[in-house]
Parts: structure tokens; sequence; C-alpha cells
């Protein structure tokens, strides 16, 4: 009786085991890729680093020019000031200082919104004679057009993903999209490569389930 009763349930766990074989789902495939879209921006504007760098006398003069150009550049915004004697280290201790030795360095951070604005600052600041210098530091796009900028980065970025799954799924539409992740938009050259070539770019990831 033992016996009948122990293959009995030796019987039952195998037809469970076969059961639960015959039960279990295919697997699903996935594909995975990167959008991108790179988009030029010849009409942004620019992030300028503007210096004055001369004699302390005349910093009166400047400062009251850039006070003027703050207000047509409302972000316009002083990082550094420094003043310091203008003479050679052998002079030290045997000349005495003068006041027109005083130099200073004054450093404003801008952002301009075209050319057209930047070529105008340059003409007014060499109509003054300023000892001045200027250094483009990137690209400025104006905050009120960035989300349009970059939503639209996105769906071509989203599209161009699209197209590399339906070449990777032999031209077929057979596949729905399970996740997108937008990632570092400064890959793969770098954030000097798009700020100085006047480019915006996007970047996603793309994760697909293929369908039957």
């Amino acid at each position: 009786m033992k016996k009948v009763f122990v293959s009995s349930l030796a019987l039952v766990f195998a037809m469970g085991a076969l059961a639960g074989c015959g039960m279990r789902p295919e697997e699903e495939e996935y594909l995975q890729v990167i959008g991108e879209y790179e988009q030029p921006m010849p009409d942004a504007g620019f992030r300028l680093n503007l210096s004055y760098n001369g004699p302390l006398e005349m910093r009166k003069k400047f400062m009251v020019w850039a006070d003027s150009l703050q207000k047509q550049v409302p972000g316009m915004m002083l990082t550094n000031e420094s003043i310091f004697v203008n003479y050679m280290p052998e002079q030290m201790g045997q000349e005495k200082i003068r006041p027109e030795m005083f130099q200073t360095s004054v450093t404003y951070n801008i952002n301009v919104p075209d050319s057209a604005t930047y070529s105008r600052i340059m003409q007014d600041a060499l109509a003054h004679h300023f000892p001045f210098s200027v250094n483009v530091s990137g690209t400025f796009v104006d905050p009120s057009r960035r989300a349009d900028v970059q939503q639209e980065l996105l769906e071509q970025a989203v599209e161009n993903a699209r197209a590399k799954l339906r070449f990777l799924n032999g031209g077929e539409e057979g596949y729905e999209i399970v996740s997108v992740e937008e990632l570092d938009n400064v890959q793969p050259y770098g954030p000097d490569y798009y700020d100085f070539n006047r480019r915006m770019v996007s970047r996603v990831k793309v994760k697909a389930r293929l369908n039957d």
C-alpha cells in the first residue's frame, strides 16, 4: 500500500512539472538603439566675457558705460575686478609708486541675443577708446525659445531612433517602444564642439519590444 502511494505521488509531481513546462511563456525579444539629431543654430546669440584692462583713472568712465550697457542687456553680470600696480620687479624699492602706475581689470559676462547686438557692443566700446578684450565663451539661446528648440530636437532624435529600429527589424514596423531615455547631450564630442560650432544636439536611448 505504501509503495502504491509513493508511486502515485511521484506521478502527480511529474504531471505537474510537465504542465508547468507547457505553460511557460515564450521569451520576448527587444531592440535598443541610440537616436540623435544635431541642429545648426546660425541665428543663436553669444555668451561673452568682456574685460576692461587699463589705467585706474579710466575705470570710472568705463563703469558708467558698462552701467548703460547693462540696461540694454539685462543679463550682464560683473564677475571679476582687480587693481594692481604696473611696474617691473627691479623697480621695487627704487621708485616711488605713482597714481598713474595703478591698473585695473574688470570683467563682465554678457549674453547677447544675436550678431547685430554683438556688433553694436563692439563698435560702441571701440568708439570710447577703451582698452578692452572680448572672448566668445559659447552659444546663447533665449530662454523663451530654448524649450521649443529642445522639444523639436527630441522629436527628431526619436524619429532617428525609429528609422534605426525599422532597419534592424528588416524594414518592418512590427515593434512597440517601451522606454525612451534622454542621454547626456554633450556627447560624443564634448560641450566645446557644440558651443563654438553654434549647434545643439539631442540624444535618446530607445528600447522596443518586437511583436510577433
